[in-house]
C-alpha cells in the first residue's frame, strides 16, 4: 500500500523539479542581421501576441481533430460527418496560416532594407537543407562543428552522442578528428 503512494510523491516531485523551458537568445540571428535589442524586442512581442491570439483557433482544431479521430475509431461510416469534419479543419487551418503569414509580414517590418536582403539569403539557404542532408549522408560534406568544435550536431550531441546513447562508436566510412 505505500509503495504506490511513495511512487506518486516520488513522480510529483521529479515533475514539480524540472528547471523551467529556457527561453532563447537568437543570438546567432541578432548578429548576422545586425538586430537591435529593441528590434528583437519587437518581434518577440509580435509573436507572444499571435501565440495568444492564435490559442483558441489552435485548441479548436486540436479538438475537432481528436473528435474526428474519435468517430473513426468508433467505426462511423457517416460519410457527411466526417467529411464535414474534415473540412472543418481546414479551414481552422487555413485560417491558422492566414494569421502566420500575417505575422512574418508583421515580424519583418521591424527589419531594415539590408536585413531583408540578409533574411532572404537565409530564406535560399533554408532550401539547400535536403540538399545538404543528403551531402552529409555520403559523406560529401563534413558535419557542422557543434559548441565544443567538435564535429557534431550540436552541444555535445553528434552521431552516438544523443541521450540513451553510449558514446561515439566505431565509424564507418573512415575516422573523422574529435
Amino acid at each position: 500500500m505505500k509503495t504506490p503512494i511513495v511512487l506518486t510523491l516520488l513522480a510529483a516531485a521529479v515533475c514539480f523539479a524540472q528547471p523551467p523551458a529556457a527561453t532563447p537568445s537568437f543570438t546567432e540571428l541578432k548578429t548576422y542581421l545586425n538586430l537591435s535589442d529593441t528590434q528583437l524586442s519587437s518581434i518577440t512581442a509580435a509573436n507572444t501576441a499571435a501565440r495568444t491570439a492564435n490559442r483558441a483557433l489552435a485548441d479548436q482544431a486540436h479538438t475537432k481533430q481528436q473528435a474526428l479521430q474519435t468517430t473513426i475509431a468508433n467505426g462511423s461510416t457517416d460519410a457527411a460527418a466526417i467529411g464535414k469534419a474534415v473540412l472543418e479543419i481546414a479551414a481552422i487551418h487555413k485560417q491558422l496560416d492566414a494569421a502566420h503569414t500575417k505575422l512574418r509580414e508583421q515580424a519583418t517590418s521591424f527589419l531594415s532594407a539590408d536585413q531583408k536582403t540578409k533574411l532572404k539569403a537565409l530564406e535560399d539557404a533554408e532550401k539547400l537543407r535536403p540538399a545538404i542532408g543528403q551531402a552529409h549522408a555520403l559523406e560529401l560534406l563534413a558535419p557542422p562543428a557543434n559548441a565544443t568544435g567538435r564535429p557534431g550536431f550540436g552541444l555535445g550531441q553528434g552521431p552516438g552522442q544523443g541521450p540513451g546513447m553510449n558514446g561515439p562508436g566505431p565509424r564507418r566510412f573512415g575516422n573523422r578528428p574529435e
